[in-house]
Order: C-alpha cells, then sequence, then structure tokens
C-alpha cells in the first residue's frame, strides 16, 4: 500500500521573494547572479537551510527553503542580502539600499501549496516570456534538478519531499498555470487555522468574548506566543484577527 501523503505540513518551508529598492534590476549581468548565488551557498554552510527551489530574475528572485528552524531563514536571508548590497554598491558605482524591504516570504500550509509554488517558482520566466521551456532556464533549480546540482542538495531536498509524496518526476513536470499566491482556498484553510487555534484558547480558558483578549496582557501575550511560535502565524495576522495593534503583539512577544 502507497504511503499516504502528509497534507499539513507546518510551516517547515517558506516561500521568500527579494526585489530591488524601486523593483530596479538588482543583476544587471551574468556575473551579478553568480555571485549571489556563491554568496548563499557559501552562507548556508552555517545554517541548518536547504533551498528547494530557486529562480534569480532581473529586479527579483523567488526561493523555496526549509528548515526545522524558520527563524534560521531570516538570519541566513538578512547575511546573504547584506553581503550581495555591499558587492553590488561597490560593482555598480552606487550607494544606498539594494533590496525593496529585507523579503518577502509566505509559510507553506498545505502539500498542494508546496506543489503550486514548486512550479510557480520554475515557471517565472516562462511566464516573463524570456523562454519558452524552464528547462531553457540558466539561473533557477529545474536545471540543477535535471542536470548537475550547485546550490541545491538535491538527494536532501528530495528525501525531504518524499514525506510529503512530492519525487523528481513532480517536480520537472511542465506546468504553466498562471497561479495566485496565496490562492483562495490556502487563504481559507489558513484562516480556518487561525480561528481553531483561537477559538481552542478561548474554550480552554473559559473566556466567552474575543474582546476580553483586548484588555487582558497576560491571555493576549499567551495566545500570541502560541501563535507565532507554534503556528508561525505573523504578528500582523494575530493583531488583525484579535482586533489589536500590531505593535502590542510584537511588545508582548518579546518582552
Amino acid at each position: 500500500m502507497p504511503r499516504r501523503a502528509r497534507k499539513e505540513i507546518n510551516s517547515k518551508f517558506i516561500h521568500i521573494m527579494i526585489q530591488g529598492i524601486n523593483r530596479e534590476y538588482i543583476f544587471n549581468k551574468e556575473k551579478d547572479v553568480e555571485v549571489y548565488l556563491k554568496i548563499i551557498k557559501e552562507k548556508l554552510k552555517s545554517f541548518d537551510v536547504y533551498i528547494v527551489t530557486y529562480c534569480i530574475m532581473n529586479n527579483h528572485a523567488h526561493f523555496l527553503v526549509y528548515s526545522q528552524d524558520i527563524n534560521l531563514v531570516s538570519k541566513l536571508m538578512k547575511k546573504v542580502n547584506t553581503s550581495y548590497a555591499i558587492y553590488y554598491n561597490k560593482n555598480h558605482d552606487r550607494c544606498g539600499y539594494v533590496f525593496r524591504d529585507r523579503f518577502k516570504s509566505e509559510e507553506i500550509i498545505s502539500r498542494k501549496y508546496l506543489i503550486n509554488c514548486i512550479h510557480y517558482i520554475h515557471n517565472n520566466p516562462v511566464k516573463a516570456k524570456i523562454c519558452n521551456n524552464q528547462s531553457e532556464y540558466k539561473f533557477s533549480s529545474y536545471k540543477e534538478f535535471k542536470n548537475k546540482e550547485y546550490l541545491i542538495n538535491k538527494n536532501k531536498v528530495l528525501k525531504i519531499l518524499s514525506t510529503y509524496n512530492i519525487d523528481l518526476n513532480t517536480i520537472l513536470i511542465k506546468d504553466s498555470t498562471d497561479y495566485n499566491f496565496m490562492d483562495d482556498e490556502d487563504l481559507k484553510d489558513k484562516n480556518n487555522l487561525k480561528l481553531q487555534v483561537l477559538d481552542e484558547f478561548l474554550r480552554k480558558k473559559n473566556i466567552i468574548n474575543i474582546s476580553v483578549l483586548k484588555y487582558d496582557n497576560k491571555y493576549l501575550k499567551e495566545i500570541s506566543i502560541i501563535m507565532n511560535k507554534k503556528y508561525r502565524f505573523t504578528q500582523k495576522e494575530i493583531a488583525e484577527i484579535i482586533g489589536v495593534n500590531r505593535l502590542k503583539i510584537h511588545r508582548l512577544i518579546h518582552e
């Protein structure tokens, strides 16, 4: 009997997008991309983080990463982008910010979304009409899965993905679907999970109305830590569903 795929992924996968400030090109030449990939490869040695898929475009890049400790992902990306910004400013006779914000990230919450994200990342250059086929594009993990690996630890990544019944054929399948991240179904799943976690907490504490949390810092801190640390909801998401200021959530979590 085939192994049943796990549906819930529990936020060990993160979809990351970096973008140039003002949407400017930050990878003007092939050398720029090569330097960025080299920096990532070097920094990865110090972090228990795996690049699952990636694609580098002219003014942005996508990464799907995996880690048992998601906090490491933020630290990794900070080091990578700082190092690249120093290189880029020096070699392009400029100063100031290179990246728009630190990076954008989205947690992967289902097997379906994981597969969609893999295909979406690999299909970026096709969608941008840079090439006709994913295998033609030089700076994405698609080629690494088909040929020689560089940034991807192919055996390790395939072993991780096999837990969710995702194999090499699933990764390399030609897929031109124009995915909308996050799609409606995934948003619904995530919103339902938020409500379930919150309802369960209120029930255990015998709290009848959610408004109690707004004025009771003890309970607000407790549920905020649960939602942030265990379920990986962002401080903004927690603040919105409870109806309080995001800075208050941040202060309670870190005090």
